[in-house]
């Protein structure tokens, strides 16, 4: 008997999400009334996210991301239960509050039972695998899901149709910003508490640079906002002789350029994303930028390799005691460090971008910063995020993703200054006898370091130090972590890594900068660069 019950219960849940793909506006009505049916409301979403979480494993969408594999179906699980519960709720919210119609009576459970039921025509994504047709399939179970959103909404309201679709677009956008927001902020919280996790070597890094840690959350609090009003006042503003605004603002004092701040970073980002755009190149998010003065960074390599093992931003009023004082404790740990002055950084919304540099520069970091972005969520971005978190180190993808970032951002730049500051020009200096001496250093101090003469490197390094600065070009401290940080530029002259020659293979065999970034989003690993660059020669 009890076998029965059950039997009829989940006979009336599938017929229950079947009459709620065909838009049955009596199936909405009727669990909106029955609070019983809220269990299966939410079992319902589980199962469209789950088809779709299967189709998309059985399609390889989440082979790219190695052991994370699995975390793949459980972010859209997981992500589109809050989904529900946050696009119900500011439902419930517009819905009786600002498209309230003298009929208008709801309560948030009966919005959360008639939009959980609305997602049933998502248990057609299970067919996401099929080739070529599959896509186009979620694509139109994605519509049709909304469609039934709108239908929803549209009983548990007792709305016209007009009012439903107003309430269910106010409530998509405010749901989407929240989870991009949230997103935002706590990759930010990541990064910025990356060296206090766990114990060992991370905790005494972080005994010595505590007190002078940048806090990029304490950042993106005061930044954020003043983005958002801007960004909304934006429309509203007409700036007339944009390139003579953005031209005055970077020939004149660091006091006047405040006044022009926010409006040259209107401009330049419009300018950024038409170039963009006209190399056909759309992504999210969307380029947004903020001048500011950055912060340092802390760079750590071992001594035994050349590699980057921690980044750690610092605040940039250091003075020079202060940074010989956080080096010297840090080496005194058996690693090799350097503190550098940050250009860019493209780890926050709106990138942070220094106010103190040539325009050409300027332009080209805020390119470099949102190509950066823009890579988070193809693969060989999230490859970078799982090594700047510290979760799985791989020098070979932050090399790649860097000197990507670098070459994109070149031909962007180019493009963005041929167009509205051709007369801007930056100063050409023949650096080529420099970066032939770097080459030959950095390939003598990896013999060293592949004998295991670590002391002998650095004495090595030390002496060149020397000799360079009698040349004229001087250089503060050369060692380790001075070759890990800017070695992950592949594409300099001076650089000894392969990837550069690599990439720059495979960037003469693409038609297009476009061509290019997006064959290269989708890699790996240094292997799948190879295989790529070998099978188009």
């Amino acid at each position: 008997m009890v076998k029965d019950k059950q039997d009829m219960k989940l006979q009336s849940f599938f017929i229950r999400m079947v009459r709620a793909t065909k838009l049955d506006i009596n199936l909405y009505d009727e669990v909106e009334a029955n609070a019983t049916t809220s269990g299966q409301a939410c079992l319902a979403m589980i199962l469209s996210s789950l088809a779709i979480g299967i189709g998309a494993g059985i399609a390889g969408m989440f082979k790219w991301a190695g052991i994370w594999s699995i975390w793949g179906l459980l972010i859209i699980l997981i992500g589109s239960i809050v989904v529900w519960l946050i696009c119900s709720s500011l439902a419930y919210f517009t819905g009786t509050r600002l498209f309230k119609g003298h009929k208008t009576s709801a309560t948030v459970g009966e919005l959360l039972r008639a939009i959980g039921f609305s997602a049933s025509p998502g248990v057609l994504g299970i067919l996401l695998f099929i080739p070529t047709v599959g896509g186009f399939i979620w694509l139109g179970a994605s519509i049709w899901a909304l469609a039934a959103g709108v239908v929803a909404v549209k009983q548990a309201l007792d709305f016209t149709t007009t009012r439903a679709i107003m309430t269910c677009l106010v409530s998509w956008f405010g749901c989407i910003i929240i989870i991009v927001l949230t997103i935002a902020m706590s990759l930010i919280f990541l990064i910025d508490g990356s060296c206090t996790l766990g114990s060992g070597f991370n905790s005494r890094v972080n005994s010595i640079v505590g007190q002078y840690r940048f806090s990029i959350t304490a950042w993106e609090v005061t930044a954020l906002p003043h983005e958002l009003s801007q960004w909304i006042r934006a429309s509203e503003e007409n700036v007339d002789d944009a390139v003579e605004l953005v031209t005055e603002y970077f020939s004149v004092t660091a006091e006047q350029k405040r006044d022009l701040e926010n409006k040259v970073e209107l401009i330049l980002e419009n300018q950024i994303e038409e170039s963009l755009i006209k190399q056909d190149i759309f992504g999210f998010p969307p380029v947004n930028l903020k001048l500011d003065t950055m912060p340092r960074l802390l760079v750590i390599s071992p001594r035994d390799e050349i590699e980057s093992m921690r980044e750690i931003m610092l605040d940039n009023g250091l003075s020079s005691q202060e940074i010989d004082y956080i080096e010297t404790r840090v080496d005194n740990l058996n690693v090799s460090s350097l503190i550098v002055q940050l250009g860019g950084f493209g780890g926050a919304y709106p990138s942070f971008v220094t106010n103190s540099a040539s325009l050409r520069f300027t332009v080209k970091t805020a390119v470099e910063e949102w190509i950066h972005q823009y890579l988070a969520f193809k693969t060989l971005g999230f490859r970078y995020l799982l090594d700047i978190l510290g979760i799985a180190r791989n020098y070979e993808i932050a090399t790649m993703n860097e000197t990507v970032a670098g070459m994109v951002s070149d031909e962007i730049c180019a493009i963005v200054c041929d167009r509205y500051y051709p007369e801007q020009k930056e100063p050409v200096e023949d650096t080529s006898d420099f970066d032939l001496e770097m080459r030959e250093i950095r390939l003598a101090v990896d013999d060293y370091l592949a004998r295991g003469e670590i002391e002998l490197a650095e004495e090595y390094m030390e002496q060149k130090r020397q000799y360079l600065a009698s040349r004229g070009y001087y250089i503060r401290k050369l060692n380790q972590a001075y070759f890990a940080w800017y070695g992950t530029y592949a594409d300099e002259p001076s650089s000894v890594s392969p990837i550069g020659v690599e990439l720059k293979q495979l960037r003469s065999q693409c038609d297009s900068v476009k061509e290019f970034l997006d064959t290269v989003a989708m890699m790996t690993s240094r292997q799948d660069l190879k295989d790529k660059v070998e099978l188009l020669q």
